[in-house]
């Protein structure tokens, strides 16, 4: 007969979560709104050739997934590399960390982690071991670390050039456009006809946005497609609806970053 949790293929449900927050950089103690959103469990698939199981098209393992809302400010990026996952265990001293697994999507520690909403962020604990027969409760210890502003500010660079190799800077970060391009998706095309990719060697995670204006003041469509970057450089890429020969550009950028260190310690099970 398999267990409580085995028999689980997903659940979303209010839990309980016990969780603390303390600034790296501050001696203070700053309580973090946190809630346990859900809960999956899934034994592995009977057809050998398949590793995925049911209709949910998941890994077998177990993944928590748990909202982080801060005490103020907002969350602009989570150091997933920082992050650690300490234990996992039920409440029969099994330890699910203890199983491997080759799936990139079952690999025990975080999984997902988004912060993109900004007011809250998301973190997917998870596991490639299954709990022991008859256990109830799940019990998870270990950090996030995030990185939040306190605020934002405008900066307006007038008259920008958008051909490849015209620089500028916002505020003191300097950036350069180094490509312009002809959209190549055919779909995407249809909305946003150019593709912008702006670069720095300097980390341009403080912008929070660019908005673009023609130089009669008119707002030209844009969206944001991509970012990152690392030792070697950063840059963010714009998919834009016209091409005009120059622009103003309008960023938002956050202020007051601060890296926050999240210790968490989960106990949660199925009407806890």
């Amino acid at each position: 007969m398999k267990s409580t949790f085995q028999k689980v293929l997903a659940v979303v449900l209010p839990l309980m979560i016990l969780i603390s927050g303390s600034r790296v950089f501050a001696d203070a103690t700053n309580e973090w709104n946190a809630q346990v959103t859900g809960l999956r469990v899934i034994t592995p698939s009977t057809d050998t050739k398949n590793n995925f199981n049911g209709a949910l098209m998941a890994p077998p393992g177990v993944a928590v997934e748990v909202r982080l809302t801060p005490p103020y400010g907002k969350v602009i990026n989570i150091n997933q590399n920082a992050s650690k996952v300490d234990s996992f265990t039920d409440d029969k001293g099994t330890d699910l960390l203890a199983v491997q697994s080759d799936n990139p999507f079952s690999k025990p520690g975080f999984g997902i982690m988004d912060s993109s909403k900004g007011a809250y962020a998301t973190v997917d604990i998870q596991a490639a071991g299954l709990p022991a027969k008859g256990a109830t409760v799940l019990n998870i210890s270990g950090k996030v670390v995030l990185e939040i502003a306190t605020g934002t500010n405008l900066f307006t660079v007038d008259n920008v050039e958008m051909k490849t190799n015209s620089a500028f800077t916002i505020g003191d970060l300097p950036i350069m456009i180094s490509n312009v391009e002809t959209n190549r998706n055919s779909w995407m095309a249809k909305d946003y006809k150019y593709h912008v990719t702006f670069s720095s060697l300097r980390d341009m995670g403080n912008i929070s946005k660019l908005e673009f204006f023609d130089l009669q003041g008119n707002k030209i469509g844009a969206s944001k497609s991509s970012w990152g970057g690392g030792p070697l450089g950063y840059m963010i890429e714009y998919n834009i609806k016209q091409n005009v020969d120059r622009v103003k550009i309008v960023a938002t950028c956050w202020q007051g970053l601060e890296t926050v260190e999240v210790p968490i310690s989960v106990k949660t099970g199925l009407g806890l």
